[in-house]
């Protein structure tokens, strides 16, 4: 699941204790940061195991208040996955 609007200060615990009403227990929650600043973004990825139950708590805290911000919950699509690096290749020719 993507979190999206979470406040800056928000905690993985505080994430965790969002969903447990709902039965989601989280595998991993992941909150990215800026690479340049390192601060964090403001979304989160939550990892879970049952889709139903996942389902079912994007339905109910989507568009709720945490933190006096409003978060937006969907379901988050899986990246493609990547081309493998090729090392000791020659670098690409630039005109």
């Amino acid at each position: 699941m993507l979190v999206r609007g979470i406040a800056r200060g928000v905690s993985s615990v505080e994430i965790a204790e969002l969903f447990a009403p709902y039965g989601v227990d989280p595998e991993r929650i992941a909150l990215p940061r800026d690479r340049r600043t390192r601060r964090r973004k403001g979304i989160a990825y939550v990892m879970v195991a049952n889709a139903r139950l996942a389902a079912e708590a994007i339905k109910a805290l989507n568009d709720t208040v945490l933190q006096d911000k409003t978060i937006t919950i969907e379901a988050a699509a899986e990246r493609p996955p990547r081309r493998p690096r090729r090392f000791n290749a020659a670098p690409p020719r630039r005109f």
